[in-house]
């Protein structure tokens, strides 16, 4: 397999200290973690996000390299520079951020200032998901089931997803649950599909509500219940599911009006739980 990452020209402490400056951004004189680099982002204090960024980056964190290429990227307290961005993403790789190889994979799969390479965008997407980056895990997956830069395997793909998946990626836990549902890549477990479903429903996932509802609606891995059916339905067409208000108006249409008056009214009660997930 070829070293993609060996191969691009690394960025030494002095390069990366003179692409600083080329930013407009002096080199910071106290410590900023990558913690404290976040929590001033949170405030919106881009300058001092920036510098907390670039002194943890030039002390060999490369997720803190990893966040300031976004900033210059998505032009967040800069001008936006996806050149400069994409330098900084090679030497936040360099230094072991999985983050920035999942990001520059994705930018040969897209072509974004790039040459669009598959090859290239697999190898770097996946080096990045066996490092444990979930966001990885779940392009990975995507690449291995489209056989994307890589052989088409379902197996290793729902591997993949299963790993993102407990990783909290909420993307990952619906492909997982729809991989289970049709036995795709592993065998078929309606049981877990459900529960896997029913987990992202809780927080309101518009994909989880309609997969869960559409098991419910036809008894799948759970005893058949059109009224908490047209509830998940309700609430995934509430949050865009492009296929949810045609399954709504259709179970509408077999049900009692005691049904539905049951089914809205759980629907304009429910609320999403609470959580800390948020792809």
């Amino acid at each position: 397999m070829r070293n993609t990452l060996c191969r691009r020209p690394t960025l030494t402490s002095l390069a990366t200290i003179a692409l600083m400056g080329a930013l407009g951004l002096a080199q910071p004189t106290s410590a900023g973690p990558l913690e404290d680099g976040k929590a001033l982002l949170e405030k919106k204090d881009f300058a001092n996000a920036a510098k907390a960024f670039a002194d943890g980056f030039d002390k060999g964190d490369g997720e803190a390299g990893f966040h300031l290429a976004r900033m210059v990227e998505l032009g967040v307290g800069f001008t936006p520079d996806a050149v400069k961005a994409r330098a900084l993403y090679i030497a936040a790789a360099e230094k072991g951020s999985a983050a920035s190889m999942n990001r520059l994979g994705l930018m040969h799969l897209r072509g974004e200032n790039v040459r669009q390479d598959f090859a290239a965008a697999a190898e770097l997407i996946c080096k990045a998901a066996d490092l444990g980056n979930p966001e990885a895990q779940f392009n990975c997956a995507g690449l291995a089931l489209d056989g994307l830069g890589r052989a088409k395997d379902a197996a290793i793909a729902f591997g993949y997803y299963e790993k993102a998946s407990q990783n909290g990626h909420t993307g990952a836990r619906n492909m997982e649950a729809a991989l289970l549902r049709t036995g795709t890549g592993t065998g078929q477990d309606l049981t877990m599909a459900v529960k896997l479903f029913e987990q992202g429903a809780s927080l309101g996932n518009p994909v989880s509500l309609y997969g869960f509802a559409e098991m419910l609606e036809k008894g799948e891995g759970v005893a058949a219940d059109p009224i908490r059916a047209h509830l998940y339905y309700n609430l995934a067409n509430e949050r865009g599911h492009p296929g949810a208000r045609a399954a709504l108006e259709r179970l509408t249409a077999s049900m009692t009006p005691t049904e539905i008056e049951d089914a809205q009214a759980r629907a304009r009660n429910w609320k999403p739980a609470q959580t800390a997930e948020a792809n």
